[in-house]
């Protein structure tokens, strides 16, 4: 008979769990939705990449560069949205069992 225990001996910590709506309102401001999920170079990375962004965006602006302020706001509309979607798949993905949380003690009890 085959025996599927690996199924029921996963288990999750109730304190690792992240709600998604409140990663993706988090995500409204740049890296908090990455920070809410306790991904911190993450967080890190998507605030400097947008704060970058939006400098050059602002610098561009200013020199009438109009060619290369419309690429750096595209630039920052990508990271925007991707910082956001990334924030909601991290938090739905909170309660994905990991092999750190697999519980393998009751495979033998056959």
């Amino acid at each position: 008979m085959i025996s599927f225990s690996m199924a029921q001996a996963t288990h999750i910590d109730s304190t690792k769990i992240k709600i998604p709506s409140v990663a993706w309102k988090l995500s409204l401001i740049p890296g908090m939705g990455q920070f809410y999920n306790e991904k911190y170079i993450k967080s890190a990375s998507f605030m400097m990449a947008g704060t970058y962004a939006f400098m050059k965006r602002n610098e561009f602006s200013e020199t009438g560069q109009i060619g290369k302020r419309n690429t750096y706001s595209w630039w920052l509309f990508g990271l925007y949205v991707w910082g956001m979607l990334d924030a909601y798949v991290d938090a739905q993905l909170s309660t994905f069992p990991t092999e750190k949380n697999n519980n393998f003690e009751n495979e033998g009890d056959e």
